[in-house]
This record gives C-alpha cells, sequence and structure tokens, in this order.
C-alpha cells in the first residue's frame, strides 16, 4: 500500500509538468467537456428525480397499509 501511494506522490509533478506543457490543447477540448459536464448533470438529476419518486411512492405506500 505505501509503495503504491509513494508511485502515486512520484507521478503527481509529472503529471502537472505534462498539463503545463499541453495546456493550450486542452482548452480546445473544453467546450466538449463543458458540454458533457451538462449532459452528466442533467443525468444525475433525472436519476435523484427518480429516486424521490420512489421514496415518496414507498413512503405512501406504507401510510396507506398502515390505515388499513
Amino acid at each position: 500500500m505505501l509503495k503504491l501511494l509513494g508511485f502515486i506522490v512520484a507521478a503527481i509533478p509529472v503529471v502537472l509538468f505534462l498539463r503545463a506543457i499541453f495546456g493550450g490543447m486542452l482548452k480546445r477540448r473544453s467546450q466538449g467537456m463543458s458540454e458533457f459536464k451538462k449532459q452528466m448533470d442533467y443525468l444525475v438529476t433525472v436519476i435523484l428525480f427518480c429516486i424521490a419518486v420512489a421514496v415518496v411512492f414507498t413512503v405512501g405506500k406504507l401510510i396507506y397499509q398502515g390505515l388499513n
């Protein structure tokens, strides 16, 4: 575990260096990434809405069964 942690810590400066060199290339991809993030936000919202509907349905069903 410590070897893995050491490897990750040693790789951080290399990753930062490569990001600094190729930073200009990444700016062109930022529009695509922005659109992807919007789609992911929409997907998360839909999933949370479905979970909320399921919870409300389950609570309503439990209350209905408790009254009978």
